[in-house]
């Protein structure tokens, strides 16, 4: 049985609101969870299987009440559900996956995730490729799986075991297992997995070429244990399957080298740090080298080393090669600080003395150019952001920068600034902005302003410079990834690039008011988000301050769990939705969803009336007002005051709507807004003919004017004179769920009077916190994220244009008149503001 309209359109509005208060349960469950991996406080694992149960039950009700509102339109979302729900319960449960048993791996196939299934190295690798989408080489990892295969066919962890407990040297311990492994065969479906890998690995690069079969052991390159130096890696292995298998049984027996004996102490058994291997081509390099992102000699001040030699960097890792040393600055634009050049004498290849230059260098000395250091400096930051530590990188270049390897190191303790001397510093600094906006995720950082907008190309956005931006939209996902933090005029914590903000670990502040206006693009600031301070220039003691902070629960088993936990729930990927792939089937994490179905929540509210046809059991009661708008209304849930009468007509009096009520303050206190529209001429009346009804219309219903309200909620459907207003709009106590929805059409002016006053609008909206889209006279904004009084005043703004733009066809005369009503709509706002300050 079909409902009545009134009934229809409060059945969904309050599905639209559970999704509001489901949306907002799930973000502060993720902001939990990541305050956890912050080490805010210690959990267990019930903490994780609880949350990620929790996510699930949530997430699968968002999903239903949308397809409960827009009449099952997403069902798509489920299978994509489906899946990111069965492998949060299989990570939670500790269980690797379906690729537990692989024998082999392509780095496509992996991430960080697989650490314990492919080695730390293989897994750095292949998260850079895949997440941080910087180059390595292609490649494939043969897993630890196939390393526990080839030992359990030849009986080899008992054997070893029994050898190690003997007594002798190490060395003798080596010798013997080094002769156990020379008779071992390796088992028939290892041969056949590497075969196919490199079959695959060949048509990937387009031929064959020499390759490099790296150790990648279950522990190695990471912070507790780097074992630098103790397992074997070959490099210009011949790209042909015998030399690579040979190649592998190198690799696994130096698991057991006396290096690696010493190393793991007389305790270790033979099935501790499993050894998986990397095989990947070799990368012809002109130049390569190894960068610290951090000086490792003076790791307190903010700079990086990087050091570089002509072609391989083999050399330069043993220490044979003599290398140029570059001290470049961590803060964007990465000038160089300091150099030392190899002469040319010095490089084995030597070439004939270079002309010397009044600085000192040799004309076309250095081995790199202040660009790719600065590129280099870049990518180091955003690995160590990545990796939460810092890095030592190795690297190759050809014509363009491959990354080989990544891995933390350790630094000497780092002394923090003295009390004293940070606050005589803090003292004589100069405060921008004190005491503004929430946290959305702690930390300190320096570095340049640069303003960005929905038009920014995040790729071009300086790794390591402070964004600044009016609002907080989830486009801005890749710039938070890249900025030392952000901070925004609007927003709150709880929303989804705030979300972002707390998986990269960027410093962000949000719903300042003014950043915008009071931090200017290219000065340099510090900002200090838990004493919510922004400073003018780099205050280096905070700077300090924050190197200085160890995080010892990085390293956990729990973390590493919640770590792999989150990256299906957090992370957020499609951030535009007016993009060709805003799909239900292109969602990738829980977030995703959550942010889809929060876009197309709104999208199936807006265009609920225009879905409806002719309204069939609409129940409406007019509105009493100064002014002749023939306003009716539907109230859907407490839009009007308990004491009202329950039919005829209402009063202002009567009203309980927020949204409502500012649009008609502001609608009202034009003077002229009772004065019917100015008549127009026969020209303009057969110019605008030829438009489409459709496009006027926002609503079928009867009487001119038409309002669906409730407490927080108002649609307004106006036709005033030649001019159609459809208003969306939600206001809350809750800013991630405030937004407003304006669309403007109609007039029949002539084609260019309608432009003009489709531009003027749109310049006036985007002077109120709107996004406008504007497609001839056709105006359409959004204005979201905004908290009470910004979301009651920028109604009330919009009242006053929709009053105000009812005279616009036949007053703008030529293009000029833009920027004349443009400022006299700006002059009428500024007196009403200096009113109300006086």
């Amino acid at each position: 049985m079909e409902l009545p309209f009134n009934a229809a359109f409060s059945h969904s509005f309050q599905q639209f609101r559970r999704i509001l208060a489901l949306n907002n349960t799930v973000l502060e469950k993720i902001a939990h969870m990541e305050e956890a991996l912050a080490g805010e406080y210690v959990f267990d694992r019930k903490f994780l299987s609880e949350s990620v149960e929790s996510l699930s039950e949530l997430v699968r009700e968002v999903i239903y009440c949308l397809n409960s509102l827009a009449d099952n339109r997403y069902l798509d979302l489920y299978p994509r559900y489906e899946e990111l729900a069965d492998k949060l319960a299989v990570l939670a449960a500790e269980y690797a996956g379906p690729y537990d048993r692989s024998l082999t791996l392509a780095y496509e196939l992996i991430n960080s995730d697989f650490e314990e299934l492919v080695g730390a190295k293989n897994a750095t690798l292949s998260e850079i490729r895949n997440r941080l989408n910087l180059r390595v080489p292609e490649g494939f990892a043969i897993t630890v799986a196939a390393y526990r295969l080839f030992m359990e066919e030849n009986d080899l962890f008992a054997r070893i075991d029994v050898i190690c407990a003997e007594a002798g040297s190490n060395r003798e311990r080596s010798d013997h297992i080094s002769r156990l492994l020379a008779g071992t065969k390796l088992p028939e479906a290892l041969v056949t997995a590497v075969e196919e890998e490199l079959t695959q690995l060949w048509q990937q690069t387009g031929g064959k070429a020499l390759l490099a079969v790296r150790s990648s052991g279950v522990g190695e390159d990471t912070e507790t244990r780097s074992f630098a130096g103790q397992f074997h890696s070959l490099l210009e292995v011949k790209p042909e399957l015998t030399s690579v298998l040979a190649a592998y049984q190198k690799v696994i027996a130096s698991r057991f080298s006396v290096a690696a004996l010493e190393y793991l102490g007389p305790t270790a058994g033979s099935r501790e740090v499993p050894m998986a291997v990397g095989v990947q081509p070799m990368i012809a390099a002109r130049v390569a080298g190894v960068t610290y992102s951090r000086n490792p000699e003076k790791p307190e001040t903010n700079h990086l080393l990087i050091t570089a030699v002509r072609g391989a960097a083999r050399g330069l890792v043993d220490g044979s090669k003599a290398a140029d040393r570059y001290l470049v600055s961590r803060t964007w634009p990465f000038s160089l600080l300091e150099s030392e050049l190899v002469t040319a004498e010095e490089y084995s290849n030597s070439k004939p003395s270079l002309e010397i230059l009044a600085s000192g260098l040799r004309r076309g000395s250095a081995s790199l150019t202040p660009g790719e250091l600065a590129k280099m400096a870049e990518q180091a930051l955003l690995l160590e952001k990545a990796f939460g530590e810092t890095q030592d990188i190795e690297w190759a270049l050809t014509d363009e920068i491959f990354i080989l390897q990544s891995r933390p190191f350790s630094l000497p303790a780092k002394p923090a600034p003295l009390p004293g001397e940070l606050a005589a510093e803090l003292a004589a600094a100069t405060p921008l902005m004190q005491d503004r906006g929430q946290v959305a995720q702690l930390g300190i950082a320096a570095g340049k302003v640069v303003h960005v907008d929905q038009d920014t190309d995040p790729e071009q956005f300086p790794v390591g410079a402070i964004a600044v931006t009016r609002f907080p939209s989830p486009q801005f996902s890749p710039i938070v990834w890249r900025a030392a933090a952000i901070i925004t005029d609007v927003g709150g914590p709880t929303g989804h690039l705030a979300t972002i903000a707390r998986e990269y670990r960027t410093p962000a502040l949000f719903g300042t008011g003014e950043a915008t206006k009071l931090l200017a693009p290219g000065e340099e600031i510090t900002i200090d988000v838990e004493n919510k301070q922004i400073y003018q220039g780099i205050i280096e003691g905070l700077v300090r301050l924050q190197a200085t902070e160890e995080d010892p629960y990085r390293s956990s088993k729990e973390l590493r769990i919640l770590r792999r936990i989150l990256r299906w729930v957090a992370p957020i990927t499609l951030v535009d939705p007016t993009a060709a792939d805003f799909r239900a089937e292109k969602c990738s994490t829980f977030h995703d969803i959550l942010r889809f179905s929060h876009e197309k929540a709104i999208d199936a509210l807006i265009h609920f009336h225009a879905d409806q046809g002719g309204k069939k059991g609409m129940q409406s009661r007019p509105l009493r007002l100064p002014v002749p708008l023939n306003l009716r209304l539907i109230d859907i849930g407490a839009g009007v005051t308990p004491a009202a009468p329950p039919q005829g007509e209402l009063t202002m009096a009567m009203l309980n709507s927020r949204p409502l009520m500012a649009i008609l303050q502001g609608f009202l206190k034009d003077a002229e807004g009772g004065k019917e529209p100015i008549p127009l001429g026969i020209r303009d009346i057969l110019s605008g003919m030829g438009k489409p009804m459709a496009l006027f219309s926002g609503t079928s219903y009867p009487g001119d004017n038409l309002g669906i309200i409730a407490e927080e909620y108002c649609n307004l459907n106006l036709r005033l004179g030649y001019h159609f207003n459809v208003v969306d709009t939600y206001m809350s106590a809750e800013p991630d769920n405030n937004y407003i929805y304006f669309r403007f059409v109609g007039g029949l002016a002539d084609r260019n009077k309608r432009e003009w006053r489709a531009r003027l609008i749109g310049n006036i909206l985007a002077g109120l916190y709107f996004k406008v889209d504007r497609k001839g006279d056709l105006v359409i904004a959004k204005a979201k994220n905004l908290d009470l009084l910004q979301m009651e005043r920028v109604l009330g703004r919009l009242g006053e244009l929709i009053s105000f733009s009812r005279q616009l066809d036949v007053q703008m005369r030529d293009e000029a008149a833009i920027e004349r009503f443009f400022l006299q709509f700006l002059s009428s706002l500024k007196e009403e503001q200096n009113g109300e300050r006086s």
